[in-house]
C-alpha cells in the first residue's frame, strides 16, 4: 500500500475557494498568507481563461476547415442566438451608468490580472457622449495574435472580407465573434448595436476599442453602415 499523500484537512483546504481562504487569512491577521493566496488566484484564472480562449479559436478554425467562412458565420449566429441574446436583452434593461461598472469588471476578468505572456491591459476614458474602453492588448483575442498562436498552430483567419470581419480579409477568426456579439446580431434583435467597437488596425500595436454611449441615439451611423444596415427609430426600452 502506498504512502498517503495528503491529510483530510489538506484535502479540504485544496477544495475551498481561494478567495475564501484569503479573506479568512486577512481576518486572522495573516497578511503574508493572504497575499500569497491572492497571487495564487491570479494564476488560477489565467490558466483557465487562456485554455478556453484558445479552445474556442481551435473550434471555430475547425468549423472553417469543414464549412468555410460561411460555416463560421452560421456557427456564431446559431450559438449566440441560444446563448448571448438573453444577455443582450438583460444588458439593455440596465441603467446605462451602472453598466460601466459591469463592463469594467468584464475587462478586468479578461485581462487576467495582467498575468501571462503579453498581459492584458485596458484604459477607460469619458467624454460628453460616451465611455470608451481601449484594450491594448485585449486579454483574449489580441493576446492570441501577439502570442503567435495563429502561426504556431495553424489557426484560421477569414478567407475573404466580410461585414462581420470589419471588411477585412485574413482577419483573426476568434475576433469575428465580437462583430456578431457587439453589433450585427444586436442590430437585428433590437435595431441598435450593443457595444459599438473598432478592432485594432495593427494587432501588435493598436488597441481594440469598445464604446458605451450614454444615449444610444448618439451611436455613429458607421456601426450600421458596415453591415449594410440603416440607423432608424429609437432603441426599445
Amino acid at each position: 500500500m502506498s504512502e498517503r499523500w495528503f491529510s483530510e484537512q489538506e484535502l479540504r483546504e485544496l477544495s475551498r475557494p481561494t478567495m475564501d481562504r484569503a479573506i479568512e487569512a486577512l481576518d486572522a491577521g495573516r497578511g503574508e498568507e493572504a497575499r500569497a493566496l491572492c497571487e495564487e488566484m491570479k494564476n488560477e484564472w489565467l490558466m483557465l481563461h487562456d485554455l478556453m480562449a484558445e479552445s474556442i479559436l481551435g473550434l471555430i478554425s475547425f468549423v472553417q476547415e469543414r464549412m468555410g467562412d460561411e460555416g463560421v458565420q452560421a456557427a456564431w449566429e446559431t450559438s449566440m442566438e441560444k446563448g448571448w441574446r438573453r444577455h443582450n436583452d438583460a444588458i439593455r434593461a440596465l441603467d446605462r451608468r451602472a453598466l460601466v461598472y459591469l463592463l469594467a469588471a468584464t475587462w478586468r476578468a479578461h485581462s487576467a490580472s495582467g498575468m501571462g505572456e503579453h498581459p492584458g491591459a485596458f484604459e477607460i476614458s469619458e467624454d460628453e457622449e460616451k465611455v470608451t474602453f481601449r484594450m491594448n492588448p485585449c486579454g483574449s483575442g489580441q493576446r492570441l495574435v501577439r502570442r503567435g498562436l495563429y502561426e504556431r498552430h495553424g489557426y484560421g483567419k477569414t478567407r475573404e472580407a466580410h461585414p462581420w470581419s470589419y471588411g477585412r480579409r485574413d482577419f483573426p477568426l476568434y475576433c469575428t465573434h465580437c462583430s456578431f456579439m457587439n453589433e450585427w446580431l444586436p442590430i437585428q434583435w433590437s435595431s441598435f448595436p450593443l457595444y459599438p467597437s473598432d478592432p485594432p488596425e495593427d494587432y501588435h500595436r493598436d488597441p481594440c476599442t469598445w464604446y458605451w454611449y450614454k444615449d444610444p441615439e448618439d451611436i455613429p451611423e458607421r456601426h450600421w453602415q458596415r453591415y449594410g444596415a440603416v440607423k432608424s427609430g429609437r432603441e426599445p426600452g
